[in-house]
């Protein structure tokens, strides 16, 4: 289950330590990252190991895990696999991994919305049939933000997503030029869903690129497009995406 009392960045850092040392043990880690005598940090562990169980990013053998692929860890592929159990049809709409992984896109993306005060509200008046508590959604929230897709502000969740992920997602694109919105619906939304409920883009992606703008891609506007524009004055629907230099 994805819903883990978890805060975030000791996911990537258990990640690589397993990536590194294949077949090491819950008791191994422990001693890696228990720094004192008191306390167990057990629990948070096997919280990690359920994450990267349920994303497939490690396999278990036994009591040994392994990474599944000899890759650093990538925030990019996390929402790609979160993604893939969103839209999967083989998934339950009401199990708790499907509404962890659906949250961004029903509560923010559908409806265009950058910013919610209450998503423990908006989720159990959605998923009616499966009650999501606090601590569930505070470790969502605390999650979503390691991750990149916003920041926790106040007891809500502002959804911008960081710049960082967003050049993960442009670097693997690559060079490319075309049209705004196809580029965000092709490019974009199969990894980081952007398609609002009425089919346009997302707002918080947009204001994502503009972050970018003269570092790694242009926005711009070209006359008699088939294209919708964006932008706080709609003057933006093309984009052009620079070669990456090393």
């Amino acid at each position: 289950m994805l819903f883990q009392m978890c805060y975030g960045p000791e996911i990537e850092s258990i990640y690589e330590t397993i990536r590194e040392h294949s077949g090491i043990k819950i008791n191994t880690l422990r001693q890696y990252y228990q720094y004192t005598e008191e306390g167990d940090i057990t629990s948070l562990i096997e919280g990690v190991i359920t994450i990267l169980l349920d994303l497939k990013f490690i396999r278990k053998e036994d009591s040994e895990f392994f990474a599944l692929e000899d890759k650093s860890w990538s925030n990019r592929e996390v929402f790609r696999r979160l993604n893939i159990i969103s839209t999967s049809q083989n998934e339950d709409e009401e199990s708790l991994n499907y509404i962890f992984s659906s949250i961004y896109n029903q509560v923010f993306v559908k409806q265009d919305k950058m910013f919610e005060t209450n998503i423990h509200y908006q989720v159990n008046k959605r998923f009616s049939k499966t009650m999501v508590g606090h601590e569930k959604i505070n470790a969502w929230k605390r999650m979503m933000e390691s991750w990149g897709l916003g920041r926790r502000v106040y007891t809500g969740f502002y959804v911008l997503p960081h710049m960082s992920l967003l050049q993960e997602i442009i670097e693997e694109v690559g060079e490319w030029e075309g049209g705004l919105h196809p580029f965000c619906e092709e490019k974009i939304h199969p990894i980081l869903p952007c398609i609002t409920s009425e089919g346009l883009i997302f707002r918080g992606v947009i204001f994502g690129l503009m972050g970018l703008q003269h570092k790694s891609l242009e926005i711009s506007y070209k006359q008699d497009l088939p294209f919708k524009s964006y932008g706080p004055n709609q003057e933006w629907n093309w984009i052009h995406l620079r070669k990456q230099v090393d």
